[in-house]
């Protein structure tokens, strides 16, 4: 007897999450957003706070990293991607808007990166391999494409795109050393 409650609470608890399933693509409805948080090591953070049909993944491995990817008043396809590996890396990504792509991908320690969309169908990717490097990237209009890498040490980027209003700008901004500093307005 004492299994069959065990049984009848188990499935009471798994049926509103798979009518929940359900209603992903039902009734005209075309896609659903999806989150995807993957961590491995101590102290990590993640944090995912979207609206919409959007897609987001963080994964991390390592040590004390931070996470943040935030979609607020981002209607639809919308992809935002964070890769971390090390020790005390931060990345944040903000995109408001429709069909903005951004990704950060971070290998090493120290390393932060915040990319800020707003506007429609912008492409941002930041990679750093290294200790203690700097990228920030913030598109203000539409179809603008930005990209940074750097290899190194203490690095520093930064990309502003649409500041005059000017749409579809494109950057793409390689630093490999110790020290640098670059700083791009379009």
């Amino acid at each position: 007897m004492k299994a069959k409650e065990i049984l009848a609470s188990c499935l009471i608890l798994v049926l509103p999450v798979i009518t929940h399933a359900f209603d992903c693509g039902y009734d005209g409805y075309k896609g659903c957003a999806t989150a995807q948080i993957e961590q491995i090591g101590f102290n990590n953070e993640a944090n995912i706070e979207t609206s919409g049909i959007n897609k987001e993944s963080i994964v991390q491995e390592g040590f004390e990293n931070n996470a943040v990817i935030k979609q607020i008043f981002a209607l639809f396809g919308n992809y935002a991607s964070i890769l971390q590996f090390g020790y005390r890396n931060s990345a944040y990504q903000n995109q408001t808007g429709i069909n903005n792509y951004v990704y950060a991908e971070q290998v090493g320690s120290f390393n932060s990166i915040v990319q800020n969309q707003s506007g429609n169908g912008n492409i941002a990717t930041a990679k750093q391999f290294g200790v203690g490097n700097t990228a920030v990237q913030n598109q203000y209009t539409s179809f603008n494409s930005a990209s940074v890498v750097q290899i190194g040490f203490y690095n520093r980027a930064y990309q502003f795109q649409g500041l005059t209003g000017t749409t579809g700008n494109k950057s793409n901004l390689t630093q490999i050393g110790y020290g640098v500093l670059n700083i791009i307005i379009q």
